[in-house]
């Protein structure tokens, strides 16, 4: 299958080298430093695999469509992102958003039909160009957006389990991307204010029982707009706590590299679509708004 991924950063580059690994055809989009580093000398994954792998690597779309487009840019380039790639993307090219947050499918969604939702717990980190540190073992869900079975869609999922990825498929993945989102929304505001890996709220009772009720207040919201879960995100909350103890998350990596976040696609959203159905989420703003100045530089 010949398969391009759009912001080959970590994860992205995770994905890419473990399928490029299994034999298939794919083309790595990212940032030039990085992009060079793997043209010259192979893309490294080390930690939990270790191997080297040559993908092809640009800095900009091919002209030729994939068959299958892998977004893992941050949610704040999205838009940007697939403008730029439109003329690549085929009549029968599948585009899959494995990113953070709410809102990516429905701007790919904007370009064709054939979008897919996914959701990812691998953690990876990118410890220098041309070198990703695979740092935790997880589940990813892959699902026809925002619901439905499709066969492009089970292909995805035996590729990816083929390449080392354990993965399941969903045919309510718009379910899943809520209840990763209103995950995130507990675990990664409160990690990026307090500088704390994701183990101290579980074993601090304050942060346990303020992420639960972030948690709650996200459901509400969810729940009036008629999203279903298959995993209730307070059991998703735990579980995820649990499993990524050790894990500094990934805004709070933002923040201390003095990058712009995805809290306006996790938090963010959630205030707005709580505003849109007359609800309020003041956890959410309050985190929202604490972050939102943890972004900005003239604040210590």
């Amino acid at each position: 299958m010949r398969i391009y991924v759009l912001g080959a950063g970590s994860i992205g580059s995770l994905f890419g080298a473990l399928l490029s690994e299994a034999g298939e055809d794919v083309t790595l989009i990212g940032r030039y430093e990085h992009m060079r580093e793997i043209n010259e000398r192979g893309l490294k994954i080390v930690g939990i695999k270790e191997f080297t792998t040559y993908p092809k690597a640009f800095t900009e779309m091919p002209p030729e469509p994939p068959d299958l487009l892998i977004l893992s840019t941050k949610s704040y380039s999205t838009a940007h992102a697939l403008e730029c790639a439109k003329e690549s993307i085929g009549h029968n090219t599948w585009i899959l958003s494995i990113q953070n947050g709410l809102g990516n499918e429905e701007e790919a969604l904007k370009y064709t039909e054939n979008v897919l939702g996914g959701i990812t717990t691998n953690g990876a980190v990118l410890e220098k160009w041309g070198v990703v540190r695979w740092v935790g073992e997880g589940i990813t869900i892959v699902g026809q957006y925002p619901k439905g079975r499709g066969i492009f869609a089970d292909k995805v999922v035996k590729m990816f389990d083929r390449a080392g990825l354990k993965t399941k498929l969903s045919e309510n993945i718009v379910g899943w991307k809520w209840a990763k989102a209103i995950v995130n929304s507990a675990i990664n505001p409160i990690g990026a204010i307090l500088d704390i890996k994701n183990g101290r709220i579980l074993e601090e009772e304050y942060l346990l029982d303020l992420a639960e009720r972030v948690v709650e207040e996200g459901c509400q919201v969810a729940t009036q707009l008629g999203i279903e879960f298959e995993k209730h995100p307070l059991e998703f909350l735990i579980e995820t706590l649990e499993n990524t103890q050790e894990n500094y998350n990934s805004m709070l990596q933002d923040i201390k590299r003095g990058k712009k976040t995805e809290i306006d696609f996790i938090n963010g959203r959630i205030v707005e679509y709580g505003r849109e159905i007359g609800l309020g989420t003041p956890l959410n703003f309050a985190l929202w708004s604490l972050v939102k100045a943890k972004e900005n530089p003239q604040i210590k």
